[in-house]
Protein backbone atom coordinates (compact mmCIF):
# COMPACT_ATOMS: atom_id res chain seq x y z
CA UNK A 1 0.00 0.00 0.00
CA UNK A 2 3.23 2.15 0.46
CA UNK A 3 2.86 3.46 -3.09
CA UNK A 4 -1.00 3.49 -3.41
CA UNK A 5 -2.85 6.47 -3.33
CA UNK A 6 -6.80 7.54 -3.11
CA UNK A 7 -8.95 9.80 -5.59
CA UNK A 8 -11.90 11.43 -4.35
CA UNK A 9 -14.80 13.04 -6.53
CA UNK A 10 -16.30 16.12 -4.94
CA UNK A 11 -19.13 16.60 -6.68
CA UNK A 12 -20.35 20.40 -5.45
CA UNK A 13 -22.72 23.38 -5.77
CA UNK A 14 -20.21 25.62 -7.03
CA UNK A 15 -17.26 23.53 -9.15
CA UNK A 16 -16.77 19.33 -9.55
CA UNK A 17 -13.47 17.96 -8.17
CA UNK A 18 -10.85 15.55 -7.87
CA UNK A 19 -8.20 15.52 -5.76
CA UNK A 20 -5.57 12.43 -5.48
CA UNK A 21 -3.69 11.22 -2.25
CA UNK A 22 -0.45 9.50 -0.80
CA UNK A 23 -0.61 7.66 2.07
CA UNK A 24 0.26 10.25 4.04
CA UNK A 25 -2.36 12.71 2.99
CA UNK A 26 -0.11 14.95 0.32
CA UNK A 27 -2.14 16.07 -2.31
CA UNK A 28 -0.53 14.42 -5.48
CA UNK A 29 -2.84 15.94 -8.13
CA UNK A 30 -6.29 17.70 -8.38
CA UNK A 31 -8.25 19.28 -10.93
CA UNK A 32 -11.49 21.26 -10.90
CA UNK A 33 -14.03 22.47 -13.35
CA UNK A 34 -16.74 25.55 -12.19
CA UNK A 35 -20.35 24.47 -12.02
CA UNK A 36 -23.02 26.77 -13.35
CA UNK A 37 -26.37 26.96 -11.64
CA UNK A 38 -29.26 27.95 -13.92
CA UNK A 39 -31.39 30.42 -12.43
CA UNK A 40 -34.78 30.29 -14.82
CA UNK A 41 -36.61 32.70 -12.51
CA UNK A 42 -36.94 33.88 -9.02
CA UNK A 43 -36.65 31.05 -6.66
CA UNK A 44 -35.30 28.46 -8.97
CA UNK A 45 -32.01 26.74 -9.36
CA UNK A 46 -31.22 23.79 -11.65
CA UNK A 47 -27.94 22.03 -12.82
CA UNK A 48 -27.95 20.56 -16.34
CA UNK A 49 -26.96 16.92 -15.42
CA UNK A 50 -25.11 15.99 -18.37
CA UNK A 51 -23.17 19.05 -17.49
CA UNK A 52 -22.22 17.99 -13.84
CA UNK A 53 -21.19 14.74 -14.77
CA UNK A 54 -19.12 15.56 -17.65
CA UNK A 55 -16.98 17.96 -15.47
CA UNK A 56 -16.91 15.26 -12.86
CA UNK A 57 -15.60 13.38 -15.29
CA UNK A 58 -13.15 15.73 -16.66
CA UNK A 59 -11.45 16.05 -13.62
CA UNK A 60 -11.12 12.63 -12.69
CA UNK A 61 -9.20 12.11 -16.42
CA UNK A 62 -7.10 15.29 -15.70
CA UNK A 63 -6.33 13.64 -12.38
CA UNK A 64 -5.70 9.95 -13.95
CA UNK A 65 -3.08 11.99 -16.66
CA UNK A 66 -1.22 12.54 -13.76
CA UNK A 67 -0.91 9.47 -11.69
CA UNK A 68 -1.34 5.91 -12.51
CA UNK A 69 -4.08 3.70 -12.70
CA UNK A 70 -1.87 0.79 -11.14
CA UNK A 71 -1.09 3.21 -7.96
CA UNK A 72 -4.76 3.66 -7.18
CA UNK A 73 -6.16 1.94 -4.32
CA UNK A 74 -9.18 3.54 -4.07
CA UNK A 75 -12.28 6.30 -4.81
CA UNK A 76 -14.40 7.77 -2.97
CA UNK A 77 -17.28 10.19 -3.78
CA UNK A 78 -19.04 13.01 -2.18
CA UNK A 79 -21.40 15.45 -3.50
CA UNK A 80 -23.67 18.37 -2.49
CA UNK A 81 -26.61 16.56 -0.46
CA UNK A 82 -30.34 17.46 -1.71
CA UNK A 83 -30.00 18.18 -5.27
CA UNK A 84 -31.56 15.52 -7.07
CA UNK A 85 -31.06 13.87 -10.50
CA UNK A 86 -33.53 11.95 -12.90
CA UNK A 87 -32.18 9.64 -14.97
CA UNK A 88 -33.22 6.58 -17.80
CA UNK A 89 -32.02 3.58 -16.55
CA UNK A 90 -31.67 2.02 -19.89
CA UNK A 91 -29.12 4.51 -21.05
CA UNK A 92 -27.99 6.91 -18.07
CA UNK A 93 -29.04 10.01 -19.69
CA UNK A 94 -31.11 12.49 -17.78
CA UNK A 95 -34.57 12.93 -17.80
CA UNK A 96 -34.85 16.67 -16.30
CA UNK A 97 -33.22 19.70 -15.28
CA UNK A 98 -31.43 18.65 -11.80
CA UNK A 99 -33.21 20.42 -9.23
CA UNK A 100 -30.58 22.09 -6.85
CA UNK A 101 -30.82 21.92 -3.35
CA UNK A 102 -31.26 25.84 -3.04
CA UNK A 103 -34.49 25.23 -5.88
CA UNK A 104 -37.79 25.82 -3.94
CA UNK A 105 -40.60 25.22 -6.66
CA UNK A 106 -42.04 22.62 -5.30
CA UNK A 107 -43.78 24.61 -2.52
CA UNK A 108 -47.11 23.29 -3.57
CA UNK A 109 -46.02 19.92 -3.28
CA UNK A 110 -44.65 20.49 0.36
CA UNK A 111 -47.97 21.87 1.08
CA UNK A 112 -50.27 18.71 -0.42
CA UNK A 113 -48.00 15.88 2.17
CA UNK A 114 -50.68 15.15 4.60
CA UNK A 115 -47.82 14.71 7.29
CA UNK A 116 -47.65 17.23 10.25
CA UNK A 117 -44.10 18.97 10.56
CA UNK A 118 -43.10 17.04 14.07
CA UNK A 119 -43.86 14.10 12.77
CA UNK A 120 -41.48 14.20 9.72
CA UNK A 121 -38.95 15.89 12.23
CA UNK A 122 -38.70 13.18 14.19
CA UNK A 123 -38.79 10.33 10.83
CA UNK A 124 -36.03 12.20 9.07
CA UNK A 125 -34.60 15.03 11.23
CA UNK A 126 -35.32 17.16 8.42
CA UNK A 127 -38.21 19.73 7.75
CA UNK A 128 -40.76 19.77 5.36
CA UNK A 129 -39.24 22.18 3.08
CA UNK A 130 -39.39 22.37 -0.81
CA UNK A 131 -35.57 22.24 -0.59
CA UNK A 132 -35.25 18.68 0.28
CA UNK A 133 -35.68 16.74 -2.26
CA UNK A 134 -39.50 14.78 -1.75
CA UNK A 135 -41.45 17.97 -3.25
CA UNK A 136 -38.94 18.15 -5.88
CA UNK A 137 -39.82 14.41 -7.41
CA UNK A 138 -43.47 14.88 -6.68
CA UNK A 139 -43.44 18.27 -8.58
CA UNK A 140 -41.36 16.53 -11.58
CA UNK A 141 -43.37 13.46 -11.81
CA UNK A 142 -45.97 16.31 -12.64
CA UNK A 143 -44.44 18.49 -14.74
CA UNK A 144 -41.94 16.90 -17.01
CA UNK A 145 -43.51 14.21 -19.53
CA UNK A 146 -40.08 12.43 -19.81
CA UNK A 147 -39.99 11.44 -15.69
CA UNK A 148 -43.09 10.38 -15.38
CA UNK A 149 -42.95 8.06 -18.85
CA UNK A 150 -39.68 6.37 -17.63
CA UNK A 151 -41.49 5.81 -14.37
CA UNK A 152 -44.49 4.51 -16.25
CA UNK A 153 -42.03 2.02 -18.54
CA UNK A 154 -40.14 1.17 -15.04
CA UNK A 155 -37.02 2.89 -16.16
CA UNK A 156 -36.51 5.62 -13.91
CA UNK A 157 -33.76 6.21 -11.67
CA UNK A 158 -33.85 9.21 -8.68
CA UNK A 159 -31.01 9.90 -6.57
CA UNK A 160 -28.67 12.11 -4.77
CA UNK A 161 -25.64 13.40 -7.55
CA UNK A 162 -23.45 11.00 -6.07
CA UNK A 163 -25.78 8.24 -6.68
CA UNK A 164 -25.72 9.07 -10.44
CA UNK A 165 -21.71 9.85 -10.84
CA UNK A 166 -21.60 6.16 -8.57
CA UNK A 167 -23.79 4.56 -11.20
CA UNK A 168 -21.96 5.92 -14.54
CA UNK A 169 -18.61 5.07 -12.80
CA UNK A 170 -19.77 1.51 -12.78
CA UNK A 171 -21.73 1.33 -16.22
CA UNK A 172 -25.15 1.24 -14.43
CA UNK A 173 -23.86 -1.65 -11.92
CA UNK A 174 -24.63 -0.46 -9.10
CA UNK A 175 -27.40 1.91 -7.92
CA UNK A 176 -26.68 2.99 -4.57
CA UNK A 177 -26.17 5.60 -1.94
CA UNK A 178 -25.09 6.06 1.87
CA UNK A 179 -27.23 7.75 4.61
CA UNK A 180 -26.16 10.84 4.65
CA UNK A 181 -27.27 11.13 1.05
CA UNK A 182 -30.41 9.38 1.47
CA UNK A 183 -31.57 11.75 4.76
CA UNK A 184 -31.52 14.51 2.40
CA UNK A 185 -34.48 13.87 0.04
CA UNK A 186 -36.93 13.73 2.96
CA UNK A 187 -38.00 10.19 2.06
CA UNK A 188 -35.03 8.49 4.95
CA UNK A 189 -36.20 6.94 8.52
CA UNK A 190 -33.26 7.89 10.76
CA UNK A 191 -33.89 5.31 13.09
CA UNK A 192 -34.49 2.52 10.71
CA UNK A 193 -31.92 3.95 8.42
CA UNK A 194 -34.25 2.71 5.55
CA UNK A 195 -36.60 4.17 3.09
CA UNK A 196 -40.18 5.57 5.15
CA UNK A 197 -43.11 3.75 3.39
CA UNK A 198 -45.31 6.86 4.73
CA UNK A 199 -43.43 9.47 2.91
CA UNK A 200 -43.02 7.67 0.01
CA UNK A 201 -46.69 7.31 0.20
CA UNK A 202 -47.21 11.10 0.43
CA UNK A 203 -45.35 12.11 -2.07
CA UNK A 204 -45.93 9.48 -4.26
CA UNK A 205 -42.37 8.03 -4.67
CA UNK A 206 -42.25 4.55 -5.34
CA UNK A 207 -39.07 2.46 -3.90
CA UNK A 208 -38.18 0.84 -6.95
CA UNK A 209 -37.06 4.48 -8.36
CA UNK A 210 -34.78 4.84 -5.07
CA UNK A 211 -30.53 3.71 -4.51
CA UNK A 212 -30.24 0.99 -2.36
CA UNK A 213 -28.66 2.14 0.65
CA UNK A 214 -25.35 1.03 2.01
CA UNK A 215 -22.84 2.54 4.63
CA UNK A 216 -20.53 5.36 3.89
CA UNK A 217 -17.81 3.34 3.73
CA UNK A 218 -18.68 0.53 1.82
CA UNK A 219 -18.73 -1.90 -1.84
CA UNK A 220 -19.79 0.49 -4.20
CA UNK A 221 -18.75 -1.22 -6.95
CA UNK A 222 -15.57 -0.98 -9.50
CA UNK A 223 -13.99 1.63 -11.90
CA UNK A 224 -12.57 0.65 -14.41
CA UNK A 225 -9.05 2.86 -15.83
CA UNK A 226 -6.29 2.12 -17.85
CA UNK A 227 -7.08 -2.18 -17.74
CA UNK A 228 -7.00 -1.83 -13.89
CA UNK A 229 -10.41 -2.48 -11.21
CA UNK A 230 -10.66 0.53 -8.66
CA UNK A 231 -12.56 -0.03 -5.94
CA UNK A 232 -15.27 2.83 -5.16
CA UNK A 233 -15.77 2.10 -0.80
CA UNK A 234 -16.99 5.54 -0.29
CA UNK A 235 -20.20 7.38 -0.98
CA UNK A 236 -20.78 10.44 1.08
CA UNK A 237 -22.70 13.52 1.59
CA UNK A 238 -20.42 16.84 1.30
CA UNK A 239 -21.24 18.34 4.79
CA UNK A 240 -20.35 15.47 6.47
CA UNK A 241 -17.32 14.42 4.97
CA UNK A 242 -16.06 18.00 6.06
CA UNK A 243 -16.58 16.91 9.24
CA UNK A 244 -14.48 13.47 9.12
CA UNK A 245 -11.95 15.33 7.93
CA UNK A 246 -11.66 17.65 10.72
CA UNK A 247 -11.74 15.22 13.50
CA UNK A 248 -14.76 16.64 15.04
CA UNK A 249 -15.81 14.28 17.72
CA UNK A 250 -18.78 14.07 20.22
CA UNK A 251 -18.62 17.18 21.86
CA UNK A 252 -17.31 19.40 18.84
CA UNK A 253 -18.22 21.57 16.39
CA UNK A 254 -17.48 22.93 13.26
CA UNK A 255 -18.83 25.55 10.78
CA UNK A 256 -18.30 24.73 6.51
CA UNK A 257 -18.18 28.12 4.60
CA UNK A 258 -19.30 26.97 0.82
CA UNK A 259 -21.78 27.51 -1.18
CA UNK A 260 -23.88 27.33 1.43
CA UNK A 261 -22.89 27.56 5.60
CA UNK A 262 -23.39 24.80 7.87
CA UNK A 263 -22.83 24.59 11.51
CA UNK A 264 -22.48 21.25 12.67
CA UNK A 265 -22.51 19.57 16.31
CA UNK A 266 -21.27 15.66 17.06
CA UNK A 267 -23.42 14.18 19.58
CA UNK A 268 -22.05 11.31 18.89
CA UNK A 269 -24.43 8.10 19.27
CA UNK A 270 -27.11 9.95 20.78
CA UNK A 271 -29.81 10.75 18.37
CA UNK A 272 -30.46 13.84 19.55
CA UNK A 273 -33.72 16.47 18.18
CA UNK A 274 -34.08 19.96 18.87
CA UNK A 275 -36.46 21.89 17.64
CA UNK A 276 -35.05 24.91 14.32
CA UNK A 277 -32.25 22.80 13.90
CA UNK A 278 -31.49 19.63 11.81
CA UNK A 279 -30.40 16.03 13.44
CA UNK A 280 -28.36 14.83 10.59
CA UNK A 281 -26.91 11.24 10.44
CA UNK A 282 -22.92 11.24 10.40
CA UNK A 283 -20.51 9.59 7.86
CA UNK A 284 -20.11 5.81 8.90
CA UNK A 285 -17.25 4.03 8.91
CA UNK A 286 -17.72 1.54 12.01
CA UNK A 287 -20.43 -0.22 13.08
CA UNK A 288 -21.97 2.42 15.09
CA UNK A 289 -23.99 5.25 14.35
CA UNK A 290 -22.98 9.00 14.62
CA UNK A 291 -25.62 12.08 14.40
CA UNK A 292 -25.09 15.75 14.00
CA UNK A 293 -27.57 18.75 15.18
CA UNK A 294 -26.67 20.75 12.21
CA UNK A 295 -27.57 24.29 11.24
CA UNK A 296 -27.79 25.56 7.83
CA UNK A 297 -27.45 29.21 6.26
CA UNK A 298 -28.57 28.64 2.82
CA UNK A 299 -26.47 31.40 0.99
CA UNK A 300 -22.34 31.46 1.99
CA UNK A 301 -20.44 31.81 -0.96
CA UNK A 302 -23.56 32.80 -3.75
CA UNK A 303 -23.69 35.83 -1.76
CA UNK A 304 -20.94 37.18 -3.16
CA UNK A 305 -21.99 36.15 -6.68
CA UNK A 306 -25.39 37.21 -6.47
CA UNK A 307 -23.53 40.58 -5.65
CA UNK A 308 -21.39 40.43 -8.50
CA UNK A 309 -23.96 39.59 -10.22
CA UNK A 310 -25.83 43.26 -9.49
CA UNK A 311 -23.08 44.72 -10.08
CA UNK A 312 -20.62 44.74 -6.76
CA UNK A 313 -17.68 43.33 -8.45
CA UNK A 314 -15.97 41.27 -6.33
CA UNK A 315 -13.75 37.83 -6.09
CA UNK A 316 -12.77 35.77 -3.29
CA UNK A 317 -10.09 36.85 -2.93
CA UNK A 318 -10.64 40.49 -3.01
CA UNK A 319 -12.80 40.72 0.39
CA UNK A 320 -10.41 40.90 2.94
CA UNK A 321 -8.95 43.73 1.44
CA UNK A 322 -12.40 45.22 1.37
CA UNK A 323 -13.52 44.47 4.02
CA UNK A 324 -10.71 46.81 5.87
CA UNK A 325 -11.96 49.67 3.83
CA UNK A 326 -15.31 49.59 4.27
CA UNK A 327 -15.93 53.09 6.57
CA UNK A 328 -19.81 52.80 6.61
CA UNK A 329 -20.90 49.09 6.32
CA UNK A 330 -24.38 48.66 5.15
CA UNK A 331 -26.74 46.18 7.23
CA UNK A 332 -27.51 42.84 4.47
CA UNK A 333 -29.48 40.47 5.23
CA UNK A 334 -28.14 37.33 3.19
CA UNK A 335 -31.23 35.96 2.96
CA UNK A 336 -31.28 34.58 -1.08
CA UNK A 337 -33.76 31.08 -0.72
CA UNK A 338 -34.79 32.38 2.76
CA UNK A 339 -33.87 31.47 5.97
CA UNK A 340 -32.51 28.27 7.27
CA UNK A 341 -31.91 27.35 10.88
CA UNK A 342 -33.48 28.52 12.85
CA UNK A 343 -36.45 30.30 11.16
CA UNK A 344 -37.30 27.97 8.03
CA UNK A 345 -38.45 31.48 6.52
CA UNK A 346 -38.11 31.18 2.71
CA UNK A 347 -40.64 34.33 2.33
CA UNK A 348 -37.60 36.90 2.88
CA UNK A 349 -35.25 38.01 0.53
CA UNK A 350 -31.98 39.92 0.42
CA UNK A 351 -32.49 43.10 1.61
CA UNK A 352 -30.43 46.49 2.36
CA UNK A 353 -30.71 49.16 4.96
CA UNK A 354 -28.09 51.50 5.71
CA UNK A 355 -27.03 53.14 2.27
CA UNK A 356 -26.36 56.46 0.93
CA UNK A 357 -24.67 58.26 -1.78
CA UNK A 358 -21.66 57.65 0.13
CA UNK A 359 -21.82 54.36 -0.13
CA UNK A 360 -18.33 51.60 -1.32
CA UNK A 361 -18.76 48.56 -3.02
CA UNK A 362 -16.42 48.09 -0.05
CA UNK A 363 -19.36 49.18 2.34
CA UNK A 364 -22.03 46.92 0.83
CA UNK A 365 -19.13 43.78 0.67
CA UNK A 366 -18.76 43.98 4.39
CA UNK A 367 -22.11 43.88 5.41
CA UNK A 368 -22.55 41.15 3.40
CA UNK A 369 -19.46 39.46 5.54
CA UNK A 370 -21.10 40.77 9.01
CA UNK A 371 -24.85 39.29 7.98
CA UNK A 372 -23.36 35.80 7.33
CA UNK A 373 -21.24 35.72 10.49
CA UNK A 374 -24.50 36.75 12.32
CA UNK A 375 -26.12 34.39 10.51
CA UNK A 376 -24.43 31.37 11.78
CA UNK A 377 -24.26 33.28 15.36
CA UNK A 378 -27.94 33.05 15.52
CA UNK A 379 -27.32 29.36 15.42
CA UNK A 380 -24.86 28.73 17.53
CA UNK A 381 -26.86 31.09 20.17
CA UNK A 382 -29.76 29.23 19.69
CA UNK A 383 -28.35 26.17 20.72
CA UNK A 384 -26.73 27.40 23.81
CA UNK A 385 -30.00 28.86 25.20
CA UNK A 386 -30.75 25.12 25.09
CA UNK A 387 -27.73 24.03 27.07
CA UNK A 388 -25.57 23.23 24.69
CA UNK A 389 -22.25 24.78 25.03
CA UNK A 390 -19.43 25.46 22.34
CA UNK A 391 -16.59 26.80 23.32
CA UNK A 392 -14.46 26.57 20.03
CA UNK A 393 -15.22 26.32 16.69
CA UNK A 394 -13.30 24.23 13.72
CA UNK A 395 -13.79 25.70 10.47
CA UNK A 396 -13.41 24.75 6.70
CA UNK A 397 -14.26 25.46 2.97
CA UNK A 398 -13.74 27.63 0.44
CA UNK A 399 -14.61 30.88 2.27
CA UNK A 400 -12.73 29.91 5.45
CA UNK A 401 -9.31 31.48 3.69
CA UNK A 402 -10.85 34.75 4.38
CA UNK A 403 -9.62 35.92 7.28
CA UNK A 404 -12.53 38.84 7.76
CA UNK A 405 -15.35 36.13 7.24
CA UNK A 406 -13.40 34.72 10.03
CA UNK A 407 -12.54 37.98 12.26
CA UNK A 408 -16.06 39.20 11.57
CA UNK A 409 -17.32 35.54 13.09
CA UNK A 410 -15.09 35.40 15.91
CA UNK A 411 -16.22 38.62 16.93
CA UNK A 412 -19.60 38.16 17.17
CA UNK A 413 -19.59 34.71 18.68
CA UNK A 414 -16.91 36.49 21.33
CA UNK A 415 -15.23 32.49 20.93
CA UNK A 416 -12.17 30.84 19.01
CA UNK A 417 -11.73 30.05 15.70
CA UNK A 418 -9.84 26.98 14.20
CA UNK A 419 -9.05 26.86 10.50
CA UNK A 420 -7.24 24.48 8.66
CA UNK A 421 -4.92 24.08 6.23
CA UNK A 422 -6.97 22.10 3.78
CA UNK A 423 -10.10 24.22 2.52
CA UNK A 424 -10.84 21.41 0.72
CA UNK A 425 -12.18 19.33 3.85
CA UNK A 426 -14.84 17.25 1.74
CA UNK A 427 -12.18 15.98 -0.79
CA UNK A 428 -10.42 15.28 2.75
CA UNK A 429 -12.50 13.58 4.69
CA UNK A 430 -14.01 11.41 1.81
CA UNK A 431 -10.69 10.22 1.19
CA UNK A 432 -10.06 9.69 5.12
CA UNK A 433 -13.01 7.44 4.89
CA UNK A 434 -11.64 5.90 1.71
CA UNK A 435 -8.09 5.12 3.30
CA UNK A 436 -9.98 3.70 6.61
CA UNK A 437 -11.22 0.77 3.68
CA UNK A 438 -8.26 0.65 3.14
CA UNK A 439 -5.58 -0.15 5.97
CA UNK A 440 -4.19 3.66 5.54
CA UNK A 441 -3.72 5.19 9.08
CA UNK A 442 -5.03 9.03 8.24
CA UNK A 443 -4.80 10.21 11.86
CA UNK A 444 -1.46 12.53 11.08
CA UNK A 445 -2.75 13.91 7.85
CA UNK A 446 -1.32 16.83 7.61
CA UNK A 447 -3.81 18.76 5.59
CA UNK A 448 -6.18 19.06 8.12
CA UNK A 449 -3.47 20.58 10.75
CA UNK A 450 -4.96 23.73 11.87
CA UNK A 451 -3.64 27.27 11.15
CA UNK A 452 -3.23 30.41 13.69
CA UNK A 453 -6.40 30.41 15.70
CA UNK A 454 -8.40 33.52 15.36
CA UNK A 455 -9.64 35.19 17.93
CA UNK A 456 -12.59 37.71 18.63
CA UNK A 457 -10.97 41.59 18.69
CA UNK A 458 -13.86 43.53 19.60
CA UNK A 459 -14.65 43.47 23.32
CA UNK A 460 -17.42 42.14 24.55
CA UNK A 461 -19.97 44.85 24.78
CA UNK A 462 -19.18 45.97 21.27
CA UNK A 463 -19.74 42.66 20.11
CA UNK A 464 -23.09 42.78 21.47
CA UNK A 465 -24.29 45.91 21.10
CA UNK A 466 -23.65 45.04 17.27
CA UNK A 467 -25.18 41.83 17.51
CA UNK A 468 -28.14 44.16 19.27
CA UNK A 469 -28.53 45.89 16.36
CA UNK A 470 -28.20 42.99 13.75
CA UNK A 471 -31.05 41.56 15.17
CA UNK A 472 -32.77 45.08 15.48
CA UNK A 473 -32.14 44.92 11.61
CA UNK A 474 -33.60 41.18 10.76
CA UNK A 475 -36.92 41.91 13.38
CA UNK A 476 -37.51 45.27 10.58
CA UNK A 477 -36.84 43.02 7.21
CA UNK A 478 -39.44 40.60 8.79
CA UNK A 479 -42.14 43.07 9.15
CA UNK A 480 -41.44 44.63 5.81
CA UNK A 481 -41.54 41.18 3.66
Amino acid sequence: MNNKQIIALDQGSSSSRTLAFDIHGNVTARASRAVDTVRPAAGLAEFDAGYLLQGQMDTLQEVFAQISAENVAAIAVASQRSTVVFWDRLTGKPLAPALSWQDGRAQQEIELADLPQEAVHQITGLYKTPFYSAAKIAWTLKNIPQVRQAADEERLCIGPVASYIIWHLTGGKVFACDPTLAQRTLLFNISTFNWERSLLDAFGVKREWLPQIKRTADNYGMYEMQGKQIPICVCVGDQQAALQALRVVSGGACINYGTGAFFMRNTGHQCHFLQGLLTSVGAQSGTANEYLLEGPVNACATVFAWLNAIGFSCSVEEIDALYEKATQPVQFLPALGGLGAPYWDFTLSPVFSGLSPHTQKADVIAGAVDGIAALLADIVFYTERYGIKTTEIKVAGGLSKNRALLRAQADILQMRLLPCVEVESTAVGAAMLAGGMCGVDTSQWETMHMLPAVDPELEPEVAEEKYIKWHQFLNWCKTKK
